[in-house]
């Protein structure tokens, strides 16, 4: 029988303990071998948050472009405004290819936010064909 995670939309992966206010970046999934990873969103959950005087959000790209890893979601702007908050960001605007078998699905923070402190839990839904 056929895995969910071919079956239907599912929960592939989280990575827990990313530090938005800094530049970095962090694989969320690697694709098995013989498939290919259909990304349909990602949720950016937030763990961890103090406030300080804010006034810069964090920016951040999705992607499996390895030159700079934002062929998904291209410099998003996430505003997060207390721990628990949740950001849903979809990947269906725009035509894009699947990520084959070994390929890699990151987070690029390419700007990181002025909170005294933002860390974030991400999680990637998506399919394998």
């Amino acid at each position: 029988m056929s895995s969910l995670k071919q079956l239907s939309v599912a929960l592939l992966a989280t990575v827990t303990g990313i530090d938005a206010k800094s530049v970095a970046i962090t694989t969320l999934y690697t694709v098995p071998p013989g498939k290919r990873l259909i990304p349909m969103g990602v949720m950016i959950r937030c763990t961890g948050f103090t406030v300080g005087a804010k006034a810069v959000q964090a920016i951040a790209s999705f992607g499996s472009n390895s030159a700079t890893w934002d062929n998904y979601l291209n410099s998003v702007t996430y505003t997060i405004s207390a721990v628990q908050m949740c950001i849903y960001d979809a990947v269906f605007d725009a035509e894009y290819t699947s990520v084959a078998a070994g390929g890699l699905f990151k987070i690029s923070i390419e700007t990181g936010s002025d909170a005294t402190t933002e860390n974030w839990a991400v999680s990637l839904f998506g399919f394998l064909v």
